[in-house]
């Protein structure tokens, strides 16, 4: 495993073990509100179009992880509500070269779960359609 996809996993799953570590005690009392104060934690990969497949972690509330751009790309998801598939922030023109490049998504969103794939023409398309997002 390439060392970012594992530093990448390893960081996901210190993120995931936090937040059942936080989320332990509130099972013993009240259930746990959703809302802005939840952390959410993304795990964000890219593959194809030429390139070696990169990973990293995003962490929103606050932001943080390995994303080289947190804030942003924590502000993008909250614009849509952690449903990525409702992306669409820099629409333009492309080259209409084809090398697919594939970005997924996967994690929690203010605790509801997030599974997202898209594959796009090439690396352009992937930048418009989701700007800093997957731009690591």
């Amino acid at each position: 495993m390439p060392f970012a996809r594992r530093t990448a996993a390893l960081a996901l799953a210190a993120a995931l073990g936090g937040l059942a570590a936080t989320a332990a005690p509130a099972a013993a009392g009240a259930a746990p509100r959703p809302g802005p104060e939840t952390p959410s934690a993304l795990l964000l990969t890219v593959e194809g179009g030429g390139d070696d497949p990169r990973a990293t972690l995003l962490v929103c509330g606050p932001a943080g992880g390995l994303h080289p751009d947190p804030a942003t790309a924590c502000r993008l998801v909250a614009r849509v509500d952690g449903h990525l598939d409702a992306l669409d922030v820099r629409p333009g023109p492309c080259t209409r070269e084809y090398a697919p490049v594939t970005a997924r998504a996967v994690g929690f969103w203010q605790d509801r779960p997030v599974a997202y794939t898209r594959t796009f023409d090439n690396r352009c398309e992937l930048r418009r359609g989701t700007d800093a997002l997957f731009d690591f």
